[in-house]
């Protein structure tokens, strides 16, 4: 018999919430069997059920790659009065995605929602692929890596291994208790000796996910993105996020 995988294993560490965060883009994409009617007509239903706070209607192309090469299908968009809030809806796929994350309480407020307004439209029992993404952008302020970024992860940068890097990404997958991760770091295009911005983006996904288990997965899944968050930024990361103030119902 094969080994059962080992989980990522973090540090337990204390839930609160900060006066502000690092995230750029918060993204949970909810995968289902095809709905093969959407593939040439947008989803009526659903944008009148998201009119009140998604006014804004923009279909968009996205690429697809799959065994027969590269494709594109449509992609319809329902933005919020800001614009700063999405729905993306397409044959296979809906997902909330926002560029003002706030915290955790309001995403998921957002997201539930979201699901029991489309779940007639989806028709499904179960989603191919759950999952729960988190781009942070560390803005480093001084120049110096060290202090921001955990030393594990940055330790060949600042004791100068590579020499004068103008990009780098390092991507690790594996294995949590109740699904997978893929986590990936670095520096986006940067060609200064003195970084300004690092890169630290966590995303936790599960297959073949009953419908009625979606919301707690997600939930599951914030918690282990918090610990991860937290075992991989540095002191000075940790201070510019400013007062934690305990959750609500934590003690």
């Amino acid at each position: 018999m094969a080994e059962s995988p080992i989980p990522l294993n973090l540090p337990a560490v204390e839930e609160v919430e900060f006066d502000r965060n690092f995230i750029k883009t918060a993204v949970c994409e909810l995968r289902f069997p095809t709905l093969l009617e959407f593939e040439a007509k947008p989803p009526v239903q659903l944008q009148k059920e998201l009119r009140k706070e998604y006014p804004h209607y923009e279909p968009a192309q996205a690429v697809r790659v799959g065994p027969a090469g590269v494709g594109r299908e449509t992609q319809y968009l329902f933005k919020s009065r800001k614009k700063d809030w999405t729905v993306a809806f397409k044959a296979s796929a809906i997902a909330l995605e926002t560029t003002c994350y706030t915290n955790f309480a309001e995403f998921s407020q957002r997201l539930e929602k979201l699901f029991a307004k489309s779940r007639v439209l989806l028709d499904t029992d179960f989603f191919t692929r759950v999952g729960l993404r988190y781009i942070n952008q560390i803005p480093i302020e001084d120049g110096e890596l060290i202090g921001w970024v955990r030393d594990d992860l940055v330790s060949p940068l600042t004791q100068g291994v590579y020499g004068t890097v103008e990009r780098l990404l390092q991507e690790v997958r594996g294995f949590t208790e109740m699904g997978r991760y893929t986590f990936r770091h670095g520096m986006e295009g940067s060609a200064q000796e003195k970084p300004n911005v690092y890169s630290l983006d966590f995303d936790f996904y599960e297959e073949n996910v009953p419908f009625d288990s979606v919301l707690s997965m997600v939930s599951a899944f914030n918690q282990q993105n918090y610990r991860f968050f937290r075992w991989a930024i540095g002191h000075k990361a940790l201070s510019r996020l400013g007062k934690p103030t305990t959750k609500p119902g934590r003690a």
